[in-house]
């Protein structure tokens, strides 16, 4: 027999009901952990405790996002089509509470097996789960209330769906702005003449970008066009061309540039490239021990790279080459063989 009404909440429905909302809570500053960890990879987090119980790093991961949505929001969405279901009384609340049970050991998984490291505030939205499934599961069937199976499940998933929906649509796709510690997750690889080229593999619009490392504007213009890129990964290229504003002459002037190059000797380049856009604004030279732990990159073998003539002979070439072409300051952008400025870029941006 169904329970009254009145008598709900002392019925272990009003544990399922906190506990959704609980759920909803540690999801949604799950998502916030996820979105600093793309946009503010310096930012502190009170569950990045050691590397084998990093928030971050699982947030970093390539399993944070499902179809294109990142998972938080997934859980935040889950435990919302919960709260209705167990407000509603609806038979639909027992499948969504396994579901969530199964979502929840198969992510543990991914995080001990692939990531190689756990999230706390993860283990707390999983254990959250695994109450809420307990809590129906002893609850019985005694506590559903007749009604249209079809009218109440459109009334459980109607807001989580609208809302992936919006996310897909609407939603920058900040997690496909990687940053140092992150995979390169776009089609990248080096020009006939080795310079690094990142996007489309079939462009519509190839633009030359040449940037300076230790100048403070061009970290916030380089930022602005990889998101170009992103927006239109299969019409856009980019191309990284250095034009360091001293001329490479000793081993202290173009540290920077030299640093990227060391760092493609590990495959890290594009990760190097981000990082020095950070840290190099203003700066003749940069911290290389930060550089290597910040980067993950083998500090013996990144100091002796750094002085090695033949990548100070490359450094010197580069200069020389963004010299001897006449341009007046960086960022320039140059696309077919003629620079353009940032209003004619922007236009040409526009019609892709």
């Amino acid at each position: 027999m169904s329970s009254k009404p009145e008598e709900i909440w002392t019925h272990p429905l009003r544990t399922s009901l906190l506990l959704a909302l609980l759920g909803i809570a540690l999801s949604i500053v799950l998502q916030v952990l996820h979105i600093r960890a793309y946009l503010q990879p310096d930012a502190s987090s009170f569950c990045s405790i050691t590397p084998t119980f990093d928030c971050a790093r699982v947030a970093l991961s390539p399993y944070s996002v499902l179809l294109g949505v990142p998972v938080p929001l997934w859980g935040a969405m889950g435990f919302v089509a919960i709260l209705v279901a167990a407000w509603l009384r609806s038979v639909w609340l027992r499948p969504l509470a396994a579901l969530a049970v199964l979502a929840s050991l198969v992510l543990l998984g991914v995080e001990i097996l692939w990531v190689k490291s756990v999230c706390l505030l993860c283990e707390a939205v999983h254990a959250t789960a695994l109450a809420l499934g307990f809590t129906v599961w002893r609850a019985g069937t005694e506590w559903i209330l007749p009604q249209d199976p079809k009218s109440a499940l459109f009334s459980i998933v109607a807001l989580p769906v609208g809302t992936l929906i919006a996310f897909l649509a609407f939603a920058p796709r900040y997690f496909e702005l990687f940053n140092w510690k992150t995979d390169v997750r776009l089609p990248n690889g080096k020009t006939e003449q080795g310079y690094h080229w990142l996007g489309a593999v079939a462009p519509q619009l190839t633009v030359q970008e040449f940037t300076d490392y230790s100048c403070p504007f061009c970290g916030v213009a380089a930022h602005h066009l990889l998101k170009q890129v992103i927006r239109r990964p299969r019409a856009l290229r980019i191309v990284r061309r250095q034009f360091p504003r001293t001329h490479c002459v000793d081993g202290f002037i173009c540290q920077p540039m030299r640093l990227a190059y060391c760092a493609d000797e590990q495959g890290k380049f594009w990760q190097a490239d981000r990082w020095l856009f950070a840290r190099a604004s203003g700066k003749a030279r940069v911290d290389i021990e930060m550089a290597a732990r910040d980067i993950s990159l083998d500090f013996a073998k990144l100091r002796s790279c750094l002085v090695r003539p033949d990548v100070l002979a490359r450094a010197a070439r580069e200069s020389n080459e963004a010299l001897k072409l006449g341009y007046e300051g960086t960022p320039t952008y140059v696309v077919n063989g003629k620079v353009v400025s940032g209003k004619e870029l922007e236009a040409l941006l526009a019609a892709l």
